[in-house]
Formats: structure tokens, sequence, C-alpha cells
């Protein structure tokens, strides 16, 4: 009996230290797929940084020279629309560091400003930055006591709440000049779809795609009037000539 109880307690080790060895193996794969992700988007950032103009013209010299003015017009509409996200986003990082800051301090959370700062940056990423920021903030609240890890985690929750229901809505919304509850259908959709990546990518996407709505929308409707101008002063030069010839 005493060799069973050995032996499964043997096994029950290898299970739990096998489950070990797969956790920490997906943890290292996933912290390098983190970097080298970061990494090729600042890579990429940094070569549209340098020669943005060459690659603007370029993609402008796939279009024919008679829709090089409608080309530009697209592309500063998706420019406005964009840097009213950064905007907004910017905002929210500064507002939520902010109150995340005020609340630590009165709390007297260790390492206020620092948990602050991290709060604000997460906060980059729409709705979910503000729960992954919200782990270190309880843990260095539950040093000083339960009571005061609690009262954290409150007001982490009360700023997240504020933020999905206002200030991401609203201040993005504004600045994109997007309804907030697409802005909202928006977070939801792309987190849903591809999880931090898709809810970081949700609102730009969805500027991009409005715009695109817009610029194609404007163009029909010019298509369909241009041609009742057309028989509108065709018909009047019509009618001017029969004046003429009957005088």
């Amino acid at each position: 009996m005493v060799d069973g109880l050995i032996e499964d307690a043997v096994y029950s080790s290898r299970a739990q230290f096998a489950r070990i060895i797969g956790f920490a193996q997906r943890l290292v794969v996933g912290i390098i797929s983190a970097f080298v992700g970061l990494a090729l988007t600042l890579m990429v950032a940094a070569f549209i940084s340098i020669d943005l103009p060459g690659l603007v013209a370029f993609f402008r010299g796939l279009f024919r020279e008679e829709h090089h003015e409608r080309f530009d017009q697209l592309l500063g509409e998706m420019d406005r629309g964009l840097s009213g996200v950064v905007r907004g986003q910017l905002m929210i990082c500064l507002v939520n560091g902010t109150l995340t800051y005020v609340g630590l301090l009165i709390l007297n959370v260790k390492f206020a400003l620092l948990l602050a700062v991290v709060a604000g940056c997460l906060s980059v990423i729409p709705i979910f930055g503000t729960i992954l920021s919200t782990v270190p903030i309880v843990l260095f609240g539950l040093t000083d006591g339960l009571a005061k890890g609690f009262a954290a985690l409150m007001w982490i929750l009360t700023i997240h709440f504020i933020e999905a229901n206002l200030l991401n809505p609203k201040i993005i919304g504004t600045s994109a000049h997007i309804h907030p509850v697409i802005v909202v259908f928006a977070l939801l959709a792309g987190e849903s779809a591809f999880g931090l990546v898709g809810a970081l990518l949700a609102v730009p996407t969805t500027s991009i795609l409005l715009t695109l709505f817009r610029f194609f929308i404007m163009k029909t409707e010019r298509a369909h009037t241009a041609p009742e101008v057309d028989r509108d002063d065709s018909a009047s030069a019509d009618g001017a000539r029969s004046s003429r010839d009957a005088t």
C-alpha cells in the first residue's frame, strides 16, 4: 500500500512538473512573440516616419493623374480621422493616469506614481488596458492589508466604469467624429475577434472604414447629380437657341 501511495505521489509530481514546464514554455513563447511583434511594429513605424512622403507618392502613383486630387482628398480625411483617434486616446491616458494617481495617494498605496504611469500607458488599449493594470495595483494594496487592497480594487473598477461608459465613447467619438455607440460596438467586436490587438486597432480601423464609406457615398451622389445638372444645362441651352431662332 505504501508503494502504491509513493507511486501515485511520483506520478502526480511528474504531471504537475510537466504542466509547469508547459506553462513556462507557453509563457516564454508568448513573451518572445510579443517582443518580436513590438520590434516589427516599431521598425515599420520608423520606416514610415522616415520616408512618409515617398510612401504617399508611391500609392498616389498607382492612380491615374485625373484621380490624384480625389486621392489627396481621401488621404486628408483619413489623416483627420486618425489624428482625432490619437488625440482622444492620449487624453484618456492622461485622465486615467491622473485619476489612478489621486486614488492611490488617498489610499496611501506604495509606488503610487509608478502604478499610475503604468495604468495610464496601458489605457492606450481601450477598456481592457485598465483591467491589465489592476493586478499590480491590487497586489501592492494587499501588502498593507485586505481592506486597502479591496479599496484599491473598487477605485480602479470605478475608473474602469467611467472609462468604458464615458471616456472612450465620448472623447474618442468626439475627436474622431464617430458616434459613441459605434465606438463601443467596434471595441467589443475587435476584442471578440482578435483579443487585445483587436481592441487596440478597433477604433482606428472603424475611422478608416467610415472615411472610405463617406468618400464613396459622396462620390456616388456626385455621379448621380452630374447628369441631372448636364441635362438642365442642355435644356437651358436648347431653350435659348429656340428663343433666338424664333426671333
